[in-house]
């Protein structure tokens, strides 16, 4: 029964930065962009057998699994690992493919053309990053990187704090309000737009995400 709610609950607080409804997998390439995406941000679950409203029609899961495996082998550079999970709803299956953040970042999707290309994960959408944002994932700032529950809820509850007299910030702003470095600035805000914390105006400013994300 618990794992039934867990999935419930996933479907119930519908796609984000960490869920993605999928009826079926149609092609490998565009779903290895979804892997990357998952991969080069904060990690998360593609629920395979659900549709775009959240109905769970089930799907036949060796199929799925192959197609799943397939992109994240051929179609991801470097390739992804991919845990998988079975349920069992009201005679059909869903499968939840789980896709962890990578301390390899980052990683590039491969089209059907054999062009690659970065995504990140950003609510419900995979996207590829600006220039910026590229340019943190590539010089591997977000990997293995240190998030003290303590440290990051405070830092959190500095920028809420404030976003009640300012409507946007930007690296060179966190940089006055952290006194911190300008590549630490880039990376920090990297981190809270990956989390589904902030949504990014422009390739240097940012904004508080009234979107809500979904916690792992």
């Amino acid at each position: 029964m618990y794992r039934l709610n867990k999935l419930k609950q996933w479907i119930a607080d519908g796609e984000s930065n960490t869920i993605d409804f999928k009826q079926s997998i149609t092609s490998a390439p565009k779903i290895a962009r979804n892997i990357v995406a998952f991969a080069n941000s904060r990690g998360g679950r593609i629920l395979v057998g659900v549709d775009d409203k959240g109905r769970i029609v089930g799907v036949e899961v060796a199929e799925e699994q192959f197609e799943l495996d397939r992109a994240a082998e051929k179609f991801c550079d470097p390739p992804v690992t991919i845990s998988y999970e079975i349920y069992h709803v009201e005679g059909k299956k869903v499968l939840i493919a789980e896709v962890l953040e990578s301390r390899r970042k980052p990683h590039f999707a491969i089209d059907k053309n054999g062009q690659k290309k970065i995504f990140v994960r950003l609510n419900d959408t995979c996207l590829e990053p600006t220039p910026t944002i590229e340019a943190v994932l590539r010089r591997g700032d977000l990997n293995g990187i240190e998030r003290r529950e303590a440290v990051y809820n405070q830092l959190k509850k500095e920028l809420q704090t404030y976003f009640e007299t300012h409507t946007s910030i930007n690296f060179a702003a966190y940089q006055e309000l952290k006194k911190c470095s300008e590549k630490s600035a880039q990376r920090s805000l990297t981190d809270l737009l990956l989390t589904g914390f902030l949504r990014q105006i422009d390739d240097n400013t940012f904004e508080l995400n009234s979107t809500k994300s979904n916690p792992r």
